[in-house]
């Protein structure tokens, strides 16, 4: 049961993580918050997607601050390994705990930033939820709440975490779990919830800064009511509420939606005007709007301007650019950032990878593909099959499968793990080449991982696109493959997908294969 009391419509899911593939930025800060931590800790940020809320969620010093060989990375690598191994989180707490090494508020939180940072936020949530069976142990905030609000909505979805938020104390609902909640139902789309959670906030004098606008400005720009996002703008304006970078990002972004080029450079004047510095993601974002436009020319001005921003150890800037230069075309830029990027670090993460492997697809480069990756398993990097999937889908889509099922079978003998998505990248290569049997063998494996859609959450299964089936549909009508499309049966039946639409259909029709 949803709301029980008159306050939603409200807030969003914001996630352009660089993580994963580096996209245009989006700009969602809202989702990524700081921790104050001793200063010997440095931090890596993901530039796009930290920020201002970390003004909201931010912890006070304790005394485990001020230790040294606090080791919160070992127990950060060590959860990431008890993922790989299906062991809970829970019990890889109570280990390290036992172990003459006193886990502190600090260290979990320092990894559960990690772990949010990267896109793993069942597993920081569960470091949340296990320190609520501390008992008074840990002192929990506010801010500690916000946060936990924030993972059970993308973890479980929108109705835990409002069921949690209406189970808290009148103590803790501020500002910091309002705009959690917000967060949420705007990730989810909930435009009414969204709308009128915000102005209860509004009501309740928490919406004094940009944060919550640039949320709910971000859940209009997503479903396209772009008339509303100007209307937000000027509130901000009317009401005194400074714009803050995400701001401009968001009206650049709703520009560019409505296609009018004069306002998408207009909001530079208005920040130069303003004395706001347009960072790197402002021209990233740009470059972003011009490639959609087609303007490429412009899209690589804007991605040099970005260049010249780059400031400090920050990976993120770095993988936008290089995905702005794979999209333009640009090769020899492409390099140059991509070295310069290995020049600054001690040495690149799969993320690095990741994003040049994507940008070496656009370009075509197989001969650069190949040797990237030679170099990624040369590096000693953990073996991430999204890192793989690059590749495989780059064979599978120039009718290589075979050389796409050798980099599957290499990446287990060096001891990694396939997951549902490289074995539906192997499924759709086959079917390109009409290779029925194998297509349907590489579906059920796919379906025999049992793994949630990447790491973000535990409320979507992995299915096949439906291009896929019914392209496998359409050969097994022409060719009358029953014992195929009996197969498919079997397996959609067994998952229940025969109840869940666009499949149900699905299972109707190769039902009738060789009825004729």
């Amino acid at each position: 049961m949803l709301l029980r009391s008159p306050l939603p419509s409200s807030p969003p899911f914001i996630s352009p993580s660089p993580s994963s593939k580096p996209r245009a930025p989006r700009l969602y800060p809202f989702l990524h918050h700081s921790i104050s931590r001793p200063k010997e800790v440095k931090r890596e940020s993901l530039a796009i997607v930290s920020a201002k809320i970390s003004q909201l969620y931010n912890y006070g010093t304790v005394d485990f601050e001020n230790k040294k060989n606090l080791h919160w990375n070992d127990l950060y690598r060590r959860i990431l390994t008890a993922k790989r191994e299906d062991t809970s989180v829970s019990s890889v707490l109570e280990t390290w705990d036992s172990e003459e090494r006193r886990l502190s508020r600090w260290i979990l939180g320092r990894v559960a930033k990690e772990l949010r940072k990267f896109g793993y936020f069942k597993e920081a949530l569960e470091i949340y939820l296990w320190k609520e069976t501390q008992g008074d142990r840990f002192f929990i905030s506010s801010s500690d709440m916000a946060i936990q609000l924030d993972l059970m909505g993308k973890v479980r979805g929108p109705e835990n975490a409002e069921q949690q938020f209406f189970s808290l104390p009148d103590s803790f609902k501020d500002k910091r779990t309002y705009c959690s909640l917000l967060n949420v139902y705007a990730h989810y789309k909930l435009k009414e919830k969204a709308q009128s959670t915000f102005d209860l906030m509004c009501e309740k004098g928490y919406v004094d800064d940009a944060l919550s606008y640039n949320v709910l400005m971000t859940l209009y720009l997503d479903i396209g009511e772009h008339a509303n996002v100007v209307k937000l703008l000027q509130d901000m304006k009317d009401t005194n509420i400074a714009l803050d970078i995400y701001s401009y990002n968001i009206w650049i972004s709703n520009a560019a939606a409505m296609q009018d080029l004069d306002e998408m450079e207009n909001v530079l004047n208005v920040m130069e005007s303003n004395n706001v510095n347009a960072t790197w993601s402002v021209y990233t974002t740009l470059a972003s709007k011009y490639i959609k436009l087609g303007l490429l020319e412009k899209a690589g001005a804007c991605a040099r301007e970005a260049e010249k921003r780059i400031t400090g150890r920050d990976r993120s800037s770095f993988l936008f650019i290089i995905s702005l230069y794979g999209n333009i075309g640009k090769r020899e830029e492409l390099y140059q950032i991509w070295n310069w990027y290995k020049s600054s670090f001690n040495s690149p993460l799969n993320t690095g990878y990741k994003a040049m492997l994507q940008a070496l697809v656009k370009l075509g480069d197989g001969d650069g593909l190949e040797s990237l990756y030679e170099e990624w398993g040369r590096s000693g990097s953990s073996l991430d099959p999204r890192v793989s999937q690059v590749l495989m889908g780059w064979y599978c889509s120039n009718g290589l499968s075979d050389k796409a099922r050798e980099t599957l079978d290499q990446l287990v003998q060096r001891g990694g793990k396939p997951n549902e998505v490289l074995w539906g990248t192997l499924a759709e290569g086959y079917m390109k080449e009409n290779r029925l049997s194998e297509a349907v063998s590489c579906l059920e494996k796919a379906v025999s991982c049992g793994g949630q859609v990447g790491r973000r959450s535990s409320n979507f299964k992995w299915r096949p696109r439906p291009s896929l089936v019914q392209d496998l549909l359409d050969i097994c009508k022409q060719r009358a493959q029953t014992d195929i499309a009996d197969q498919v049966v079997e397996i959609f039946k067994r998952e229940g997908w025969d109840e869940i639409e666009p499949y149900k259909g699905f299972v109707e029709q190769f039902s009738l294969v060789g009825s004729d």
